[in-house]
């Protein structure tokens, strides 16, 4: 077999540590010095043990970084090494991995060597054993191989701190996150609530804008809510002789007994399109046309004050009481509005609000007075009982009827 062609500067020889290259040299012999020159110069640790673990050779990039000559190692236990600064658990562990690798096992593994190699009082070391089998498959010889993995360590290690760190971080942001987003839920029920809890006192446009004054978060003087409604229905209803009726209550019974009869006559004004405006112990006050317009303004008071009766009814036949109520209702203008910084109520005023008040006050139990201006807008679509002229007090003469039902042949 040919030799290689090698290239010589300056004569037929090249001088490599203490390998001689020549051009005369066989293949073979070639081959074996540059195999030679390649393992001294490998950086990382190769040597060649027999299979009890004795030193036989070492590649000369290693002793040099270890500080250490070839003779000094030689025919020496490997876990015996003068280089190795190993704890007595590692030595046990080194002398294991051999007589596994001996009897054909590749084995690998990761120990620290306290030492001076490089400058460093501490390396890792990837460490691992290759078995050389001969012809006949025996194993011969171990390939001992050292990688210094100290600084790959230290990164991984500061890689997994900052991966700690990381995620610490996220786990505290996530909290965070989650602690906002409570506060969130919270803020936001709280703020459907008190719109709930606004709603129930005051009409929805005058709730909205309510919300919309400024002055209710900034000290000074605040900003009036007042509107003008030319035609509007005023009702008041009154629960007659309660205070007598309710005498040897307790406080539950007697708010239990004005809840369900308020309650119903709440559901009344949503089905028949009034605003309840308040209620005052037992008198309850509502009125058709506002905050919204509506023309048929008294149609829809004359209709729930018939429910209304009826309701009162209906409670006194499940209950066994015998409550009678008094109504009253008036039509013709108002000023509706919301006054004051605090403990808002949206309430009207005028002289229709005022003669809705007389005909409830000076009304008959049992029985819905309405004026002359209510009689009118209702025009056909009722049936009335006149009652002629009423003094009122602090108004004068009123001229009056009794609402008694509704006219079929119209509502059919």
């Amino acid at each position: 077999m040919a030799s290689i062609s090698l290239v010589f500067p300056d004569s037929r020889q090249l001088r490599v540590r203490d390998v001689t290259l020549c051009t005369s040299d066989d293949f073979q012999t070639q081959r074996d010095k540059l195999a030679r020159i390649m393992l001294d110069a490998m950086y990382q640790f190769v040597g060649l043990l027999d299979v009890h673990g004795t030193m036989l050779e070492i590649n000369r990039a290693a002793l040099e970084a270890i500080g250490i000559r070839m003779d000094d190692i030689r025919g020496k236990p490997f876990w015996e090494a003068r280089w190795w600064v190993v704890s007595p658990e590692t030595q046990a562990l080194l002398r294991e991995l051999i007589q596994r690798a001996s009897q054909g096992e590749f084995v690998r593994c990761d120990f620290e060597n306290y030492g001076q190699a490089e400058g460093e009082e501490k390396i890792i070391v990837d460490f691992s054993l290759l078995p050389i089998r001969d012809s006949n498959g025996n194993v011969v010889f171990l390939l001992p191989e050292g990688r210094n993995i100290t600084e790959k360590k230290r990164a991984e290690a500061a890689l997994a701190l900052k991966n700690e760190e990381l995620q610490a971080s996220w786990e505290l942001i996530r909290r965070q996150r989650d602690e906002l987003q409570s506060l969130y839920d919270r803020i936001l029920a709280e703020q459907k609530l008190s719109e709930r809890l606004l709603l129930n006192l005051l009409p929805y446009p005058i709730a909205e804008r309510l919300k919309a004054r400024p002055d209710l978060i900034a000290s000074g003087v605040p900003e009036l809510i007042a509107d003008s409604f030319p035609e509007v229905t005023v009702l008041f209803a009154d629960i007659v002789a309660f205070t007598r009726f309710s005498a040897g209550m307790s406080p539950e019974q007697l708010v239990a007994i004005l809840n369900e009869i308020f309650t119903e006559f709440d559901t009344i004004a949503e089905v028949r399109g009034l605003e309840k405006i308040k209620t005052i112990g037992d008198a309850y006050m509502a009125a058709a046309g506002l905050p919204e317009p509506a023309p048929d303004h008294a149609v829809r008071a004359a209709h729930m004050a018939l429910n209304m009766s009826d309701a009162l009814m209906h409670f006194n036949q499940h209950t066994g009481f015998n409550l009678q109520m008094r109504i009253g209702i008036n039509s013709g203008a108002v000023v509706a509005g919301v006054i004051g910084k605090r403990k808002f109520i949206y309430d009207l005023w005028g002289a229709a609000v005022n003669i809705a008040s007389r005909m409830e006050s000076h009304g008959v139990a049992g029985r819905v007075q309405v004026t002359d201006a209510t009689r009118r807008l209702l025009g056909e679509s009722f049936q009335f009982e006149e009652r002629g002229s009423i003094e009122a007090k602090g108004i004068g003469a009123l001229h009056t009827w009794f609402l008694t039902g509704r006219n079929d042949a119209v509502f059919a």
